[in-house]
């Protein structure tokens, strides 16, 4: 069997479950896993903790050039900024409104494109974002496009916010999905579509291991 490190990357609308069924499958076959959107939350985060106003691109910039490494440890499941886990605190309500803005911002994604091929550099990686099939890596050997009802994605977030304890309500992570959806789409540098050659998968009424099972299928099949 070959035995070739692949790369394995995964596009989708916020919510569609990208995120959980991409660290299972990382798991699952031990390669790294590639969040390139806690990436952009990172940024966003450290924007905050410096006082930089996320509508300065100049002072962003400059800042995601010099001040900014992200890594990830524990096979992925832990986002370092400049060696310190945010995991936690880039999962917030006031992260997830304000990294729209730093995510449509075209020199902040030529950045994050450089650390995100230079951490799957030599590895095994699957990655997941917006557009790690299109523009990350656009010669991946696999490509998925993982999407989902605007009402399910939204159910999923409140969820997690619920069980977090963070206090919000159904209709307004709906809106916010749907208004994220329409940025991530309209946006003029990297926007939210389908690699032609990606198979895209439903997860409004699929159960995620059953995804994950799909995935290792396709997988097996390469090898």
């Amino acid at each position: 069997m070959n035995t070739r490190k692949l790369t394995i990357a995964l596009d989708g609308p916020a919510g569609s479950g990208k995120s959980t069924v991409t660290r299972k499958v990382a798991a699952r076959i031990n390669y790294l896993y590639l969040n390139s959107g806690s990436m952009y939350r990172a940024v966003t985060l450290l924007a905050s903790q410096k006082g930089i106003s996320l509508h300065n691109r100049t002072q962003l910039v400059d800042l995601v050039q010099k001040q900014c490494q992200i890594d990830f440890t524990d096979n992925g499941k832990r986002t370092l900024l400049n060696g310190i886990d945010v995991s936690e605190e880039i999962r917030t309500p006031d992260i997830e409104q304000q990294v729209v803005i730093i995510a449509k911002n075209p020199e902040i994604r030529q950045e994050m494109v450089k650390q995100q091929r230079r951490i799957a550099k030599n590895s095994g990686v699957i990655a997941e974002g917006r557009d790690v099939t299109t523009v990350v890596f656009p010669n991946a050997d696999l490509k998925f496009y993982i999407t989902a009802s605007v009402e399910e994605r939204a159910r999923r977030r409140f969820n997690e916010f619920q069980t977090k304890g963070v206090d919000c309500s159904f209709e307004q992570i709906k809106n916010e999905i749907r208004e994220r959806d329409k940025q991530d789409k309209s946006r003029q540098y990297s926007p939210l579509r389908k690699a032609e050659d990606a198979t895209i998968i439903d997860t409004t009424q699929i159960e995620i291991n059953q995804v994950v099972d799909l995935i290792l299928e396709k997988i097996k099949e390469h090898r």
